[in-house]
């Protein structure tokens, strides 16, 4: 959009990123898609893959250097909300009375594929050793495409869970749990990952840890005690919560600051921060707190899809990188599949449920572009190495509603599955599951 002035520039490059997922929502609801399948999509056609294609290099007119400067502080905005209100999602309290049917299922989810992903590394570093470039180690990489390829998108799969009516059944509770602590590692091991991939001394990492370990105690003994005590204020009647949502806003982008200062990416900050929100808010409170964050990340979420959009050019794809998208889909697919369909049906769970999570585990979404963006920069994985994980995941989402549409159908006028029931520790997964029946 040259020849107009920088901010005008801008405001019409977000409202043509905004319009290009409008364009592409009917189809998106025509496949019964979550909507970060539409983003992603209109992110690559805004790019060099589809636009690249007309005469003009009509991506560099639209988003010009000094365009996409500015949209990247708008798009960070985007993303640190979004991740706050991934981070107030999780919900821990679904372990209980389950705890060690999900920690065995999550270990499986996990293990499984990342053991596929470092051995599929060796065999890549073995074909194309370039792939690690000039700042990671062989080790690095294969780690970071082991957690790439066994993480999954919590988010996403709250909205397919909703969408399905899955989300008070036994399968939807077991899969949001695994879901929770599946991203939690993953966060923290990509955090590692980044950091050794810095090259930092062994003194510069422990006083790194040092200061990572003050700043989550003070998150869990100072600022979550005191949003609890700011939060359970009574309001007077008639009037708005204005004063806490400016604290919780304010406080989220100064979390997001700390992590930053502290060398880690800002999303880590506001997705504490979510992580320390008490859980047991009065319902409508919750809703004037959350909806308004929320609603701006979902306004400027397409903006970081669309400048992912135009740093991939699928035309640079050859035939190896082809085949190495479906050895990562194999992988991904199959090892998260396997790792707890297997487990879940040695607990004891049906077939079809058991088919269900583990076809539910392997929805991704954000955090898997946000991880392989941060991976990118910090040098683990190439360029072209980034599209075929990104199509991978991709790929991996869009395959997830259409099966859980087919396992758990029904006769007509049957409920989609049986509630939770009651459950206690012990042998109560085993229960649970034949009560199913």
């Amino acid at each position: 959009m040259k020849g107009s002035s920088p901010d005008a520039a801008v405001l019409a490059a977000i409202a043509l990123v905004l319009l290009a997922g409008v364009a592409l929502d009917p189809l998106r609801a025509r496949l019964r898609q979550p909507a970060v399948v539409a983003e992603i999509a209109a992110g690559i056609l805004l790019g060099p893959s589809v636009l690249g294609l007309l005469p003009g290099a009509v991506p560099e007119l639209l988003f010009p250097p000094e365009v996409r400067s500015q949209l990247s502080v708008i798009a960070q905005v985007g993303i640190v909300l979004f991740m706050f209100t991934a981070g107030w999602e999780l919900n821990f309290q679904a372990l209980r009375g389950r705890a060690r049917s999900v920690l065995a299922v999550t270990a499986g989810s996990l293990a499984v594929p990342f053991a596929l992903a470092v051995a599929l590394a060796a065999v890549l570093l073995a074909l194309r050793p370039q792939l690690t470039g000039s700042l990671a180690s062989p080790l690095l990489f294969a780690l970071f495409l082991g957690v790439v390829l066994s993480m999954g998108a919590l988010s996403v799969l709250l909205r397919i869970l909703g969408e399905n009516r899955l989300t008070t059944t036994l399968v939807g509770t077991m899969a949001t749990a695994c879901g929770a602590l599946t991203e939690v590692v993953a966060w923290c091991v990509v955090i590692a990952l980044i950091t050794a991939a810095q090259g930092l001394s062994a003194d510069h990492l422990l006083l790194d840890l040092a200061r990572l370990a003050a700043y989550t105690l003070l998150m869990a003994l100072v600022v979550r005690p005191a949003l609890r005590m700011l939060l359970s204020r009574r309001q007077p009647p008639g009037r708005r919560p204005v004063l806490p949502v400016l604290v919780v806003s304010s406080g989220v982008l100064l979390s997001s600051w700390c992590t930053a200062r502290l060398g880690i990416h800002a999303v880590i900050g506001a997705f504490a921060f979510g992580l320390a929100m008490p859980r047991d808010l009065a319902p409508e409170l919750r809703r004037t707190l959350e909806n308004p964050l929320r609603n701006t990340g979902v306004l400027l979420i397409p903006v970081f899809f669309a400048l992912t959009g135009l740093t991939i050019d699928l035309r640079q794809l050859g035939r190896h990188d082809l085949l190495a998208f479906a050895a990562f889909l194999s992988v991904a697919w199959g090892g998260k599949f396997a790792g707890a369909a297997l487990i879940a049906r040695l607990l004891d769970l049906p077939w079809r449920e058991a088919a269900t999570l583990g076809v539910l585990v392997n929805t991704e979404g954000l955090s898997e572009i946000i991880m392989l963006t941060l991976g990118r920069d910090a040098g683990l994985i190439d360029n072209r190495l980034f599209t075929a994980l990104l199509l991978t995941a991709l790929t991996a989402t869009v395959l997830v509603n259409p099966l859980v549409r087919h396992l758990t159908k029904l006769p007509s006028g049957a409920g989609t599955e049986t509630p939770i029931p009651a459950q206690q520790e012990g042998s109560a997964s085993s229960r649970s599951a034949r009560e199913l029946h």
